[in-house]
Formats: structure tokens, sequence, C-alpha cells
């Protein structure tokens, strides 16, 4: 096992344009990755080239900041909801082609800017786990809406195993993610 290290050391973190979904258009102008829509067709991961379903997208226009803007191997981060169960949710994005992308409302841009030392898809599994989650629920504030503080996300310590170890863990975990799609995929065509 490797030594503990705070995300604020191994990441940066940046909030979300707001544009609400009225702006939203079918195509046109930058992918938008939208709150809601992560709850209903993604899972772990947002595949830019192959896309569970179709991202919308925002005009030029609109006014969006630089940190606003999503790269390849960001994680697209849930710190704000209804409930405090449906916190914590975590999306990799996937765009090797480099489309023009933006976060959405009520999300956080988790960034790994030690590369060197943490592995992007290592982070996603790594948020992924009850564990994660039960520390992350430490830092919820709020009684309608709960939200946890990207400052708050920084403090949290994680194991830092080797970049070897975390090809690893994300293969087999990829692996098993993959199966699972195939698996949901042929039961749908079954019950059809």
């Amino acid at each position: 096992m490797g030594c503990k290290v705070a995300l604020g050391e191994l990441c940066s973190f940046a909030k979300g344009a707001s544009v609400p979904r009225v702006r939203m258009l079918d195509e046109g102008g930058y992918l938008y990755i939208h709150y809601g829509d992560l709850y209903r067709g993604f899972s772990i991961r947002i595949d830019v080239d192959d896309s569970q379903k179709p991202i919308p997208y925002i005009s030029k226009d609109e006014k969006t900041r630089p940190t606003q803007w999503l790269e390849d191997k960001d994680i697209v981060y849930v710190l704000t909801s209804e409930t405090v169960e449906d916190l914590g949710h975590a999306f990799l994005f996937n765009n090797p082609g480099g489309k023009k992308a933006v976060a959405g409302t009520e999300t956080t841009i988790v960034r790994v800017t030690r590369r060197d030392l943490l592995l992007p898809e290592y982070l996603n599994w790594l948020l992924q786990s009850n564990h994660f989650k039960r520390v992350l629920k430490q830092y919820v504030k709020g009684m309608k809406v709960f939200r946890v503080h990207p400052n708050d996300l920084a403090r949290i310590e994680i194991d830092l195993p080797s970049l070897d170890n975390q090809r690893r863990v994300v293969a087999v975990m990829d692996s098993l993610f993959d199966r699972e799609l195939l698996n949901n995929r042929i039961n749908g065509y079954l019950a059809a």
C-alpha cells in the first residue's frame, strides 16, 4: 500500500456553469454536461465518442469561465443534491478527441493535476467506493439541499498505491463494469 495524500495535493476543483435546461440545444455550440442528465443514462463515465445517451449542447454565446471547460479524463462530480444518498456520484469524462465541453450546474470538475502520482481513472473508481462515500458524508451541509464544499473534498486523504497497482485496479474494475453493461444490454434484448 502507498502513502496517504490529501486530494487537494493531487487535484484541482472548479464549479460548473449555470445554464438552464431551456437554453440547451440538440446540436451546435458546445457539449454541456447537465446535472440532471447524469442520473439518467450515465453510470460511471461519459464517453463522448460512444455516449450511452445523447449529450446536449449550449450555444457558443453562453457566458462560461475557462475553469468550467472539461478536459479529457476530468471527473464530473455531484456535490449538491436533494438527498444525501445522491451526493458523490462521479463520472469520468472520456473525450480523447477534445470536443469542446462545459460542466453544468451543480457539478464540480475534479481535475487530477498530479498524473505522475494519481490516475484519473483510478480516482474515479475510488470515488465510487462505499468507503469514500462514507467519508464524504462527514462533510455534508444543508437541510433541504445537501452540499459538500470542494474545500472539504480537498481535505480528504486517500491511500495512494503505485501507478502500476492503480492500473491493475482500473483494468479489473473496467472489465467488470464492461461485463455488467453487456449483461444489461443482453437482458434488455431478451425482455423485449
